[in-house]
This record gives C-alpha cells, structure tokens and sequence, in this order.
C-alpha cells in the first residue's frame, strides 16, 4: 500500500485568454441578428390594393414597378367579404414605400390594342405588372388604396400643366385623343366624367411643357372631331376638317387671341369651355354684350339669327333676335330687331359702360342702322353701322326703353342700298311720266295753234327733265352695278336698254331742235317737227318703263339680280 504522504501533490492553475472554442457560436450568432436586422430593415410596407378581378396577377411572381423597376411584390390574393372585389395585398420595398401618399394611384398593366393606340405589349414577355404613380401630394399613405381600372394617360413624373374643359356632350372624344395648337400635337385628354350636376362632361386635358404656358384665361377651346361644314349667317358655306388621327379619335384645338389686355397665364386646373366649333369659340368669348333694338322699314327676308353686325367690315356684334310686335293702342305692326354689340370691340376694356358712351357719341355724329344685303345668291342680309356722308343727315337719338316700348333702348335707322336704288328709280320715273302727260297734253290739246312756241315749250320742259335726271340715271345705273357686281341676264339686259334709250333721247331731242331751229312760225299737225316731238316722247316714255321694270326688279327680289327670277 503506497504511503499517501509519498504521492505527489496536484498544482492547479487559472488558464489566461479567450478560447478559441467559443468563437464559432459567437460569429454564427452575429450572422444571425445581422440577418435578422437585414431582413426587417428592408422589409417594406403592407399595402392592399382592390381590383375588380386579378385576372394575370400571381401571388409572388406578379410584381410592382415604377419606371420599369421593381419597387414591391404581390404577396396574398384574396377576395371581400361582400365578394365584390378583389384584395391584392402587396409588399412595397422600403426604399419606395417612404414616397407612398395619399394620391398614389395603382393599376394593373396588361397588353391593350384599341382605337387609339396600343400599350402593355411589354407584358406579353414580361408578364402581367402592377404599374404605380407615387403621385405629388406629401402626406401619411393609406394602407388600402383603389386600383385603377384603365392605364393612366398622365402621370406625376410629366411635365406640364392640367385643366378641365366643360361641354354639353363628349361626342367621339375619349382619353388619349390629341390636343392641337397650330396643328401640332400638344396634349391629349387624360380622362373625363360626368359633372356633379349630370348636365355637362367634365373632360380633363393634359397641355406638355412646354406649350402649357400658352395657356391664358383667355384661351379658347374647339372641338375638331370629324368633318365639319358650316353655312355662315352671310350664305357662305364653309368646310374644314382635322388630321387623320382627329377623324378617327376625335380632337381639340385651341388658340390664345391677342388683344389690347394684359393676358394672365391660366393656373392649373382651370376650367374653360369646349364649343362645338371655331366660329362658336370665337362668338361665346366675347365678354359683356349691349343690346340695343332696331326698327326697318325694309323688308327683313335674309336677315337670320347669328346674322352678324359690322361697322366699316368689321364685325362688332351679332342679330340676337326677331320677332312681331304688335302695338297694343294702333294694333300697328313692327318687326323690331334685337341686336347685341361686343363690349370689348367698343373699347379697350371691354368695360360695357364705356362701350355704351362710345355708342351714343356715334349717333350724335349721324350713326344709322343699315340692312345690307351680303349675297345675291341667297339673298340674305346683315347689319351694317354706318355714319351717312350726307352733310343735311340730321344727329342721330338713342330711344329710351319707354320711348321704344321694349326693354331695349333704340338706335335710329335707315334705308338699305336696295331700297334706295328702287325708290331713285321709282322718283325718276315719276318724272319722266309727268313730263310726257303735259307734252301729250300740249300736243293733243284742240286749242293748239300749231306754232313753234308751244312746241318749243314742249322742247324745253323735256330738256330740262332730260338735264335733271341724266345724273340720277347714271347713279343708279352705276350703284346697280356696283352692288351686283355682274349682272344676270334679266337685269343686265334691263340696265342695257336703259342706256340705250338715254341714249335715243339724247339723239331725239338734237332732231327736235335742230328741226324747231328751221321750221316756220306755224306748222302743220303732220309736220316734221311735231314728228320729231311724238318720237322723243315715246322714246322717253319707253324711259320710264324701263325704270318701271328695274325698279319692280330690284324691289322684288334683289336676289334677282343673279338669277333672274
């Protein structure tokens, strides 16, 4: 047995430093959390989207991009309770998620062929998408937002400006057509929607910068869809038509008129009007209107609605409205004719106060009211303004409301071209037939004493009248010339023997004379001389019906003059 005090005795001793045992759970617990903290910090946020359908959208392989990057995933799909929608639950990365706000807009991205244009054909390859617009306005995002039915026309990352048109209906426009200026495509609609009130549609336009700076307040808008042929008030006819893609799409234009104000850029999401046409654009834009009545004594056939007013060619105003009045006292008949002047052609600022000072300060320098007719072809008339240069033309007066018994004041009037040359034709003929009824009277009177006194008499009233009336003849020959321009058949051949016949009176009355120069102091019923008198008689009185016949001509119908009917 070993004697315990001969064992030797144990030294123990405190191991120093780190082992190396302990460094491999260490660094596998470091990995660890950094994963952990990895995959929460990119962790991106939860966001519902509802859809109508998911038709093409897979749960992790459908994916969410912005400018063609991938920014989130479809994780769950599912449908309401009320199975009405579909709930697309996705996962936005966080890098994206930080610029989630309250307008961020979603939509599905599919291959779509329709009238105005194809997209999504990405897709065919790719894959069904989920498009997004993280939009402008800053603020918290929503957890569940509405997934747009149709591809967006604008989004958030285009520049320019939006505005919302007002019009009665949408006809053959619809998002993606184009929006024109000088014919260069500018803008497209963007989408459009029934107004709160359900009477009008409320189309929004997108304007590319940088033509949305041409966009005042002023601005006017037109549609241009299709072919449009207008006959003006004058008779004329007038057709235009768009591009190619307008036919086919539809389309708007617009232009910015230039005038004497200061002309302010239009703000975003300003709301113009859409007229159906230029004319109709350039009508309903013209401010503040004054409206004055007018009283004719002339006939009012061709003179329509629309029918436009003009002062020196220029169009000022427009015929608002004609209708039968009858005097309840007289039971006499007018035709009072509303009209209404542009306040911004009368003065600079369009103030109506100021176009109505500019109006009476007219008058007072002898401003009439004028029909004149525009085209012989159709017969139809305007309102022409006019200041007479006839220097006995007495101030004009601008009727109270009271004194014209509508609610109206009055401007005075006159008679149109056509009936003044009727009524100078009609003067002269009552000239030439009195002066014919006393030379038969003095050449068949029973009294008669055959000298050549009374028939010099007769030589002189006709040379005066023939003196008279040569002047009148040659103005109204040339005023029916000058406002028919060419002549028809009929009239021309009237105006033709009219001539002529001057002309024969000219010739007569030189026979009459030279013959009275060398006859005797008494003659007899067959002399020459009372021969040469009885053809300068006829020859005058064929004068007065030719004046007979153009005045009834003119007076008819002034049409007539061009087609001779």
């Amino acid at each position: 047995m070993v004697d315990q005090e001969q064992l030797p005795e144990a030294i123990i001793e405190e191991e120093s430093g780190f082992s190396l045992v302990w460094v491999i759970p260490i660094v596998a617990a470091l990995i660890a959390g950094w994963l952990v903290f990895k995959v929460y910090s990119e962790k991106g946020d939860i966001v519902t989207l509802t859809f109508d359908n998911a038709e093409g959208v897979e749960i992790k392989k459908t994916v969410v991009r912005y400018k063609d990057v991938n920014v989130g995933k479809v994780i769950d799909i599912r449908l309401d309770k009320r199975l009405e929608k579909v709930e697309v639950k996705t996962e936005i990365y966080q890098s994206m998620a930080k610029h989630l706000g309250p307008d961020t807009k979603f939509w599905v991205v599919r291959p779509v062929v329709s009238v105005s244009g194809v997209s999504g054909l990405t897709t065919l390859i790719s894959g069904i998408y989920i498009g997004m617009d993280p939009g402008e306005v800053e603020g918290k995002a929503r957890k569940v937002y509405e997934g747009l039915k149709v591809l967006p026309r604008v989004t958030s990352a285009d520049k320019g400006g939006t505005y919302t048109l007002e019009a009665d209906t949408l006809g053959s426009l619809g998002a993606g057509s184009p929006v024109y200026y000088r014919e260069i495509n500018v803008g497209e609609v963007a989408s459009y929607e029934l107004s709160e009130d359900k009477d009008t549609v409320k189309i929004n336009i997108f304007i590319k910068d940088p033509f949305h700076k041409i966009i005042k307040q002023n601005t006017q808008f037109w549609n241009i869809s299709g072919l449009e042929i207008e006959v003006s008030p004058s008779g004329g006819v007038e057709a235009r038509m768009g591009t190619l893609t307008s036919l086919l799409l539809g389309g708007i234009a617009f232009e910015t008129p230039q005038n004497l104000l200061d002309q302010k850029e239009a703000d975003a999401d300003t709301e113009f009007s859409l007229y159906k046409t230029r004319e109709e654009a350039r009508e309903k834009t013209r401010g503040e209107q004054i409206y004055y009545v007018l009283y004719f004594d002339d006939t009012l056939r061709g003179l329509v609605l629309e029918a436009p007013v003009e002062y020196r060619g220029i169009k000022i105003g427009k015929v608002a409205d004609i209708r039968l009045q009858i005097e309840e006292y007289s039971e006499q008949i007018k035709i009072p004719v509303l009209i209404s002047l542009y306040a911004e052609k009368l003065s600079i600022d369009g103030d109506p106060v100021d176009a109505q000072d500019v109006v009476e300060q007219l008058v007072t320098k002898g401003l009439r009211a004028q029909l004149t007719t525009s085209n012989f072809l159709t017969g139809t008339q305007f309102v022409s303004l006019v200041i007479p240069e006839d220097a006995d033309m007495k101030p004009g007066k601008i009727l109270a409301s009271s004194e014209s018994g509508l609610a109206y004041e009055e401007l005075p009037t006159m008679p149109g071209l056509t009936k003044v040359l009727a009524e100078s034709a009609t003067e002269i003929m009552e000239e030439i037939r009195g002066t014919i009824q006393s030379a038969n009277k003095i050449l068949s009177s029973p009294e008669i004493d055959s000298s050549t006194k009374d028939l010099a008499k007769i030589l002189e009233q006709v040379n005066t009248l023939l003196a008279e009336i040569k002047p009148e003849v040659a103005s109204t020959i040339k005023n029916v010339e000058a406002m028919t321009g060419k002549l028809d058949n009929e009239t021309a051949s009237v105006v033709k023997q009219l001539k002529s016949t001057m002309n024969r009176m000219d010739y007569a009355l030189v026979e009459a004379k030279a013959t009275l120069k060398n006859a005797n102091s008494t003659l007899d019923e067959d002399s020459s001389l009372q021969y040469e008198l009885r053809l300068l008689i006829e020859e005058v009185s064929e004068a007065a019906n030719s004046f007979s016949v153009l005045a009834d001509t003119i007076q008819r119908k002034p049409n007539s003059v061009i087609f001779g009917k």
